[in-house]
């Protein structure tokens, strides 16, 4: 099928893949490597998950003992997985199909769906879509991009697009081209495409070929959704992520990798007071918190919290962020940390604290701060916390934190 179609034909929905990301990531890292025989093994270093085709020509293949491949290929460049590294990718891959449309969801790490509804005064051939995408990514991730009417048929484009190529499939083509692909990649547990193996049935067109009711009497709702996206047909839209535009982030690069909980805390604390002192963050209440670290060595740590009720108090949004934090098992030392409070709606009302004598002498220490910080440049007050308390140097074990209301 050709790569270009006219840009007559209907189209709405573009799918952005690069198959293998984590891998694509370390080659991207290190150029070096490109055309020697590389494998990337799983987080316990004991099996290979994906392999270059110089060491796939050596007899090397996914799921292998790292010691049954090194045996093949003694000169075989062995990968740790870096998720801090990948995540920093997909999240760039996200930000490359924003730019042709404010529609997008990250289905999984290195697969993003835009909706191009709209969109067709702003781009009108399809090749100026591309050019839009890959802008903002590196070719040597050799992304490949899908463009069709139905989600499922711009996903199958995209896998079967050449890197740093565009397959548009119109409406009217979608069910052939479809009908020869292979059941793997259909919306259906695993344990169903086996059934289906089992049937004799492993094409989407001798899917497709079933009766409707038959397949949802078998598989359910998800059965009929995946009848209808081998048919061509696919009626599920493209899932934006919430309160992508409100949001307020703030970032920590730590010189020294922060070892303690409570020297994470201590950060986070700061980095929360920064946040809620963003222009778009005053005065309005927050739905969403997310915190993202990464370490020393590249392993990846998310929290993520969507709140009950809209909270705008300090106090409340430092006591849960705590509760993230307190019990947590960290992969490592922690390099840079990441705060997003997102879903940020206008404020409709306050509960008063019982405690109002309490309240009413803080409020006022809080204004005489904020009175002395406009006068001085900075507040002057400061606050001592303990940061590791087992520390042999005394200065170690404590440290002084701007006072800021």
């Amino acid at each position: 099928m050709s790569t270009i179609r006219p840009d007559t034909e209907s189209r709405s929905i573009a799918c952005l893949a690069i198959p293998s990301l984590a891998f694509q990531c370390e080659l991207v890292e290190r150029p070096g490597l490109v055309g020697s025989p590389v494998a990337l093994s799983d987080e316990v270093r004991s099996r290979v998950v994906d392999v270059s085709g110089e060491a796939r020509l050596r007899g090397i293949r996914a799921g292998m003992t790292l010691r049954d491949a090194v045996e093949l290929c003694p000169t075989l460049s062995i990968l740790e997985p870096r998720p801090a590294l990948v995540a920093q990718y997909a999240e760039a891959l996200v930000e490359a199909m924003s730019a042709v449309s404010p529609l997008v969801e990250e289905a999984e790490q290195g697969v993003v769906f835009a909706d191009l509804c709209g969109t067709e005064g702003l781009y009108p051939r399809i090749e100026d879509i591309r050019q839009a995408v890959f802008a903002g990514i590196p070719p040597r991730l050799s992304p490949q991009l899908g463009v069709a009417g139905h989600r499922f048929t711009a996903f199958l484009a995209a896998l079967r697009a050449g890197p740093s190529k565009v397959i548009h499939v119109p409406v009217d083509d979608a069910g052939a081209y479809i009908a020869a692909q292979s059941i793997s990649h259909l919306p259906l547990p695993p344990e169903v495409l086996d059934r289906l193996r089992l049937l004799g049935i492993n094409r989407c067109g001798q899917f497709a070929a079933l009766p409707r009711h038959a397949v949802e009497a078998q598989f359910g709702f998800q059965g009929g959704l995946a009848w209808l996206a081998a048919c061509g047909e696919d009626p599920r839209p493209v899932h934006p992520r919430p309160w992508e535009q409100e949001r307020a982030i703030e970032v920590a690069q730590a010189e020294l990798p922060l070892v303690s909980r409570e020297a994470i805390l201590h950060a986070l604390e700061q980095m929360l007071g920064r946040a809620l002192r963003q222009p778009r963050a005053r005065h309005r209440f927050v739905r969403f918190i997310r915190l993202h670290a990464e370490t020393e060595r590249g392993a990846l740590w998310e929290r993520e919290q969507v709140l009950r009720e809209p909270l705008g108090d300090r106090g409340r949004l430092w006591t849960l962020l705590r509760s993230l934090i307190e019990y947590a098992e960290f992969p490592g030392p922690f390099t840079l940390i990441t705060l997003e409070l997102g879903g940020l709606t206008e404020e409709s009302g306050r509960q008063r604290s019982l405690f109002v004598e309490q309240t009413r002498r803080r409020e006022q220490l809080d204004e005489m701060v904020r009175h002395l910080k406009v006068r001085f440049g900075e507040s002057p007050l400061a606050r001592v916390v303990e940061v590791e308390p087992w520390h042999r140097l005394p200065e170690h074990r404590r440290a002084l934190l701007e006072y800021d209301p």
